[in-house]
């Protein structure tokens, strides 16, 4: 779109959190972070950044919503002149609200909706090939740390790994590998990751194999850290999983009532760097496709994984990191996270 449109300004409209965390990518011109701490300060927000867009001209206006109705009324009221998004069935009435409507494709992946979203805006047949700024790493086999991560929003809590799973892998990481564990999440994790601790890995705590970095970090040194300290990292259908693949650390994901086609693309090249364990039960994907869960939120999609397969997968990848740490790619990369590494190799 920039390509397209180089002389157009790009604002981001969005939760003051998630503007956090999209600021040090630099990808907007401008953020416009909504405070949604409570419900008056949110609407009185929301209505403030309405009135600043009447004040745009030209203004075009892209709900990169899929679910949501509240962002289609939202994009109605700035009144602007050509309104692109999503529509399919569970909102079907967003198709009377938009001026462009763009359909939501769940058997495809997620991106490339989001790829014909930027199609029909620029009137593209063929979208330019991406600038690639994923960085190429080295000497990830002596990073100390891999990033494990069980936590996600509590939109579907489904998605998690019983504790006793989880603490399993945990176990076989610090007993059988040279690696340290590092716990990222976000403030509202810390509690509940110092709790896990506490219970299942209390022999740990105190020599310095486990760091819980939730809610520790601002989001610039939370990215540094695991771009510079994280071997690779291990976790669920979350947002942490899409943050490491941009920052180029090889993963290991567990999926049950999502299904990873949905949500990523594994080049060839990068087949053994991402390895994805998915349990598709009878039922799933279940996730987005049903607003009353088939199971009614006994996960056992996710319950069925034994942690032994999931170690499989981790030796797998850290089997792979060994043996790359003996032939140094001849590459060139710069990294995009602010006060991170900046190397030419």
């Amino acid at each position: 779109m920039r390509q397209k449109f180089p002389g157009t300004r790009f604002i981001l409209l969005t939760d003051s959190n998630i503007a956090g965390g999209i600021e040090p990518f630099h990808v907007f011109d401008e953020i416009w972070p909504v405070e949604t701490n409570s419900l008056s300060i949110t609407i009185s927000s929301s209505l403030k950044y309405i009135v600043k867009s009447w004040q745009l001209k030209k203004l075009w206006v892209v709900d990169l919503e899929v679910y949501s109705k509240l962002t289609t009324v939202y994009a109605l009221m700035t009144m602007a002149r050509n309104r692109f998004g999503f529509h399919l069935k569970p909102v079907f009435f967003r198709k009377f609200l938009n001026t462009h409507n763009i359909p939501f494709k769940q058997t495809i992946c997620l991106e490339d909706n989001y790829a014909q979203m930027a199609q029909v805006i620029t009137r593209t047949e063929t979208l330019p090939a991406p600038e690639q700024i994923i960085p190429v790493r080295t000497n990830e086999w002596y990073k100390p740390y891999i990033i494990l991560n069980n936590t996600c929003s509590s939109l579907a809590l489904v998605r998690k790994l019983p504790n006793e799973t989880f603490a399993a892998v945990c176990n076989w990481i610090l007993s059988q590998t040279h690696f340290r564990i590092a716990f990222p999440g976000t403030t509202n994790d810390k509690t509940g990751i110092d709790q896990f601790i506490d219970q299942h890995l209390p022999a740990y705590k105190q020599n310095g194999k486990i760091v819980n970095i939730a809610g520790a970090l601002d989001f610039e040194a939370y990215y540094r850290f695991i771009a510079d300290k994280g071997a690779c990292m291990v976790t669920i259908d979350s947002g942490p999983l899409h943050i490491a693949r941009k920052l180029g650390l090889p993963t290991v994901s567990i999926w049950g009532p999502t299904n990873p086609a949905s949500y990523i693309k594994i080049p060839a090249a990068q087949e053994k760097r991402h390895l994805y364990l998915y349990n598709k039960a009878a039922c799933s994907p279940c996730v987005h496709h049903h607003e009353q869960l088939p199971c009614g939120g006994n996960n056992v999609c996710m319950k069925d994984i034994q942690a032994e397969r999931i170690i499989e997968k981790i030796s797998a990848l850290l089997g792979y990191l060994e043996h790359a740490a003996t032939t140094p790619p001849a590459a060139t990369y710069k990294t995009q996270i602010p006060g991170s590494y900046q190397k030419d190799k």
